[in-house]
């Protein structure tokens, strides 16, 4: 994952890598992590692009945040704590505009909402908090420019561009199993609504939040996804769980200069996910396993009786096999195997309704039965 992003940055010569949360998948991230990302910001300075990195919900913002003061001159810049979300980090445009970047990282409400003076700690009020004093140093700058503009034509000129990083959950973004919750459960692809006198408040955004921003980059929800002409999020690069299967995995390429509509990068990075579900017979198909066979595969088996050894086929079939369910209706009027307890008359039929639940409606063949009555009058007295 971190060679593609090296490699799109080389291929369309990005000056500027925003990376908005997420970094880790956890507050303690293990050595390998820590190593390959310091492997993957120095290939990255070492070729002259500057960093943006905001923390996401799942890193330590402290731990993240260490040594950021010295990391800035090198061009990684770490937006790690609260007053950093107002205080940009500022790139000067090659026709003398510019641009100035602001990275809100995850700010949990009940944590930061006394710091901003809120009552009640909720994202959206934390959000539109953050957001008002982002214009306040905008419009101070702009100010500013002006003031300058006097004696700089040039400057006079020169617009400025205003990107916002933010790590949270918008409206009308899509979910995923994969993502932590952070105060809402929300199932796979679905995309709520903000309605913030309702639980969803405490974590879905209003886009309107957003509105003024030349561009809008997020983090969190796992999909890249478009939510308007400015606000997009760039998703994982990787998939975490078979509900990211067929979600657009990659990144957002974007020119402050024209500010055109972003464009969408195409990363396939890993081995592929796919879902499969049917009769046996039909996974077993010959076109079916050579076109999903290198494949993580999640496997829903549909046969009204369980198939005998169906996981050591498929698996046999599918090597690299991650999910095994069967999840055909069974044709007895039992349900449950306490259900056939009661039923039973005998001890052979207490066995015959075990084996029978445990493997989907599939009971004992001649020769199990046989083995089983040898058993029964072993232990008899």
């Amino acid at each position: 994952m971190l060679w593609a992003l090296g490699a799109a940055v080389k291929e369309h010569a990005v000056d500027v890598v925003l990376i908005a949360g997420d970094i880790y998948d956890r507050a303690l991230p293990p050595e390998w992590a820590v190593a390959a990302l310091e492997g993957c910001l120095q290939r990255l300075v070492d070729t002259g692009v500057q960093v943006v990195i905001t923390p996401g919900n799942h890193d330590s913002a402290a731990r993240l945040g260490f040594g950021r003061g010295l990391m800035r001159r090198s061009g990684v810049h770490i937006r790690s704590s609260l007053e950093d979300a107002w205080t940009p980090v500022e790139f000067t445009e090659p026709t003398g505009g510019t641009t100035l970047v602001y990275g809100m990282p995850y700010l949990e409400p009940q944590l930061f909402a006394p710091a901003l003076g809120l009552d009640r700690g909720h994202h959206t009020g934390i959000t539109a908090e953050v957001v008002r004093r982002i214009w306040a140093d905008v419009e101070s700058r702009r100010a500013a420019y002006g003031t300058a503009a006097a004696t700089d034509s040039d400057t006079a000129r020169a617009p400025l561009t205003v990107i916002l990083m933010a790590h949270l959950f918008a409206a009308h973004g899509a979910a995923s199993d994969s993502e932590r919750n952070i105060g809402l459960d929300v199932a796979a692809g679905e995309a709520p609504e903000h309605h913030e006198d309702t639980i969803g408040g405490l974590t879905v955004v209003p886009l309107e939040l957003f509105d003024g921003f030349d561009y809008v980059a997020l983090g969190h929800l796992h999909g890249r996804q478009r939510l308007t002409s400015t606000v997009r999020y760039s998703g994982s690069p990787l998939r975490y769980s078979f509900s990211e299967t067929h979600q657009a995995k990659g990144a957002w390429l974007w020119d402050s200069q024209t500010q055109d509509p972003a464009q969408a990068l195409d990363w396939s990075i890993g081995r592929p996910l796919a879902q499969l579900e049917g009769t046996l017979e039909e996974l077993l198909a010959k076109e079916t396993v050579a076109a999903h066979r290198d494949s993580y595969v999640q496997v829903k088996l549909t046969d009204s009786v369980r198939p005998e050894r169906a996981f050591q086929r498929v698996q046999e079939s599918y090597p690299h096999l991650a999910a095994f369910a069967h999840t055909g209706r069974q044709d007895s009027p039992h349900r449950t195997y306490s259900a056939k307890v009661e039923q039973a008359r005998t001890d052979t039929e207490v066995i015959e309704g075990f084996l029978e639940h445990v493997r989907g409606g599939r009971g004992p063949s001649p020769e199990e039965r046989e083995l089983i009555d040898q058993g029964l009058q072993a232990v008899r007295p």
